[in-house]
């Protein structure tokens, strides 16, 4: 008995033991893979954000605005510097003018005292305070006061006798001093600051690039008429962007510096982006943005849903810059800052650190991480690991570089090891409280069924093995009335149950993937399946068609029944759609009373053009068979053109397939001229199918938009 008790208790150590250990190995790399995924799609989140950035500097750099904006302030700065406050008065005309007898424009040489006087209590009650909580040492007023005309001025109407409060000077639009500086800023500001607040910036900074001054900024800081290339900010990280620039002054290019401390805004982190401004082919700018770091860690941190985004109740997400500082705030400085602080300081992190993450209110450029996987993915290696994280704590981490032109910053996605293996705690106790009941099953009839009690435990250990395994065809067949073949059909039971599961999972598989061809094409589908995430095609030659339904919007207004107005809707589209695959044509949308259609998007056909011909007929003879049914009189504009298209699948959720390119902009712009009840064509559409049907010329009405002249349009004659 003892021996059997032995052997069956050893069995279920065993088994015990292995499945622990399998499990605690499946756990692990189910975590892995779960912050893999997470951190793959924050990277590429995070790398769509700073190219949207790149763009946005990009396109307000050659923005008409920002260019008339430029020359101006930076006219009107110059003319501050030389003591023209005043625009030039217009009390003589020009054309009585005394030859040789210019203007006399009123100067100012000084600034009044009690200028100076206010604009030194500023730094003195307001800025100097607030930067040497931050910075080591005691800020030297001298090192930051303006000394020049232009800076004092400026600095006095819109910073120092600004009513506003720091952090709201961006609310004064007009200083009031008549001055030609503040036309130009009336003029502007309230645009630029629109732009700051819609897209979320810290600021927005116009800088003239022969003297380094910066002319214009929206929230007034003070950098604001200071010069970048020998004021008290010369060697701050937006001095090191304009010096890109200047070294590198290509039109349309964007340059970025990381993060560093900067003191105009108190020290805390400030990052920026810079292009230059060019009139022409002149030079006559350079704008600045300072990075939006809420957003960033917006991006980081899922709005602060990190249970719904599957990290559980500590993991996260956060960037690493290659000085081994963050450079995204730390989910337990938001979540549990005193535990957090507490941890910290366990591991040795200075009080005057703890104090800067508590002034800052993040751990950007303060928090340093120093681990394994930092130190990997800044070497520009990927992978997991188990390290001891920032906080000395054992985290499973997934890390990456980050691919970012001008930042070589990396990416990790971590969660503590105590809440990943929770699970395994509680198939522990399982465990434990299953042997405990067996050992007392196996004494009490060990002295009975010696012979019968070990083949029924080695049948159900294998079967077991076997599952785990993957082998859910496995059963174990006990012909006994007794507990073990109740355990067995346990057993069986809990299999049938996993293979049920299985199905279930590979049947929602099947839906899912149904669902998506509804949405991509087959090809594009069955790319996006292979774990292609980012799609984006260029496509040589389509043939499109936009139509739309002319009088429903009034015909639905009439009936005022929106279930039948939907209901002849439905029928309409549903014809058309019909049409569609009868001709192999994709139905790209069908939004109110338009329907684009395209052929030759996912395979090249040499007949494209005929289908969507022949397609744009036979939906014309389906809407008349319509009317005929329902005595209703709704038309056609039916408008036609084939070229190349670029398509991509964009957004996230929901995500679509879209298509863009002057192909569907001329399709669009063609179809809105047409006639009712008219099929008009391009002259590449008339050219590829002019010896299969009839057309007129219909004179000239598409522009091509890339060399602004109209081109031939030709109306399809029909029976």
């Amino acid at each position: 008995m003892l021996a059997l008790l032995g052997v069956s208790l050893g069995s279920t150590l065993v088994v015990g033991t292995i499945s622990l250990q399998r499990g605690r190995a499946i756990l692990r790399t189910s975590i892995f893979n779960q912050l893999t995924s997470i951190r793959t799609s924050k990277a590429h989140q995070f790398e769509l954000f700073f190219e949207n950035l790149r763009n946005q500097t990009h396109v307000f750099a050659n923005d008409k605005m920002f260019i008339a904006a430029m020359r101006e302030f930076k006219q009107s700065y110059r003319d501050l510097e030389a003591g023209i406050v005043s625009p030039v008065p217009e009390t003589v005309p020009t054309s009585i003018q005394p030859q040789g007898v210019e203007q006399e424009v009123p100067k100012i040489q000084t600034v009044p005292e009690t200028w100076v006087q206010e604009i030194d209590a500023y730094y003195t009650n307001e800025f100097v305070p607030r930067l040497e909580k931050n910075v080591a040492g005691n800020p030297v007023l001298n090192t930051y006061r303006p000394t020049s005309f232009a800076s004092r001025y400026l600095q006095y109407h819109y910073i120092a006798s600004n009513p506003k409060p720091v952090g709201e000077k961006n609310q004064q639009v007009d200083a009031g001093d008549g001055s030609q500086y503040s036309q130009v800023h009336r003029k502007y500001h309230q645009n630029f600051d629109e732009i700051v607040q819609k897209f979320g910036y810290y600021d927005l900074f116009l800088i003239d690039p022969e003297t380094g001054n910066i002319v214009y900024s929206v929230y007034k800081e003070t950098d604001y008429a200071t010069s970048l290339f020998n004021g008290p900010y010369q060697r701050s990280n937006l001095a090191k962007v304009v010096e890109e620039v200047l070294d590198n002054p290509e039109q349309g290019t964007v340059r970025i510096v990381d993060f560093d401390a900067y003191r105009p805004s108190y020290a805390a982190p400030a990052a920026f982006l810079a292009a230059p401004i060019y009139d022409g082919a002149n030079l006559v700018g350079i704008l600045a943005i300072q990075l939006p770091v809420e957003q960033i860690n917006r991006v980081m941190t899922s709005g602060e849903d990190w249970q719904g985004k599957g990290l559980g109740k500590t993991g996260e997400t956060y960037l690493v810059g290659d000085d081994q500082r963050m450079r995204s705030v730390s989910r337990f400085l938001l979540e549990t800052p005193d535990e957090f602080k507490e941890q910290l300081r366990s591991q040795g992190t200075s009080a005057e650190t703890l104090q800067l993450m508590e002034n800052f209110g993040t751990t950007i450029l303060v928090q340093a991480v120093e681990t394994v996987a930092a130190q990997q993915a800044l070497k520009g290696k990927t992978g997991t690991r188990v390290v001891t994280d920032y906080r000395g704590i054992p985290v499973l981490s997934s890390y990456a570089p980050l691919n970012i032109q001008g930042l070589d910053w990396v990416i990790l996605a971590e969660m503590d090891i105590a809440e990943a293996f929770e699970p395994l705690q509680a198939l522990q106790k399982s465990i434990f409280i299953l042997t405990v009941l067996l050992i007392l099953v196996v004494t009490g009839i060990a002295n009975f069924a010696a012979n019968i009690f070990v083949n029924p435990i080695k049948r159900l250990s294998a079967g077991a093995n076997k599952v785990s395994e993957g082998h859910l065809d496995t059963e174990v067949n006990l012909n006994s009335a007794d507990e073990f073949g109740e355990l067995a059909q346990t057993f069986n039971a809990m299999v049938q149950n996993l293979r049920e599961q299985q199905a279930t999972i590979a049947r929602q598989k099947k839906e899912n993937e149904a669902l998506l061809l509804n949405i991509l094409p087959s090809t594009v589908a069955t790319r996006r399946q292979k774990g292609e995430m980012q799609i984006a095609d260029q496509i040589p030659q389509v043939t499109l068609l936009v139509a739309s339904i002319e009088g429903f919007t009034k015909l639905t207004e009439q009936q005022q029944d929106v279930a039948l107005a939907a209901t002849w809707l439905n029928e309409l589209v549903t014809s058309f759609d019909e049409a569609a695959k009868q001709y192999d044509v994709k139905k790209l949308t069908a939004l109110g009373e338009q329907y684009i259609a395209v052929c030759g998007l996912t395979k090249q056909r040499l007949d494209q053009t005929k289908r969507i011909v022949d397609f744009a007929i036979a939906i014309n003879h389906l809407l008349h068979s319509f009317n005929a049914k329902h005595s209703t009189q709704l038309s056609l504009r039916i408008g036609i053109h084939l070229g190349p298209i670029q398509a991509a699948i964009v957004g996230k959720q929901p995500f679509m397939y879209t298509l863009w390119g002057e192909t569907l902009n001329r399709a669009r712009q063609l179809h809105q001229q047409v006639q009712v009840d008219q099929i008009v064509v391009t002259q590449a559409v008339y050219e590829a199918v002019q010896e299969l049907y009839t057309f007129e010329a219909e004179g000239t009405g598409a522009q091509d938009s890339t060399t602004s002249q109209l081109t031939d349009i030709w109306l399809l004659k029909r029976d």
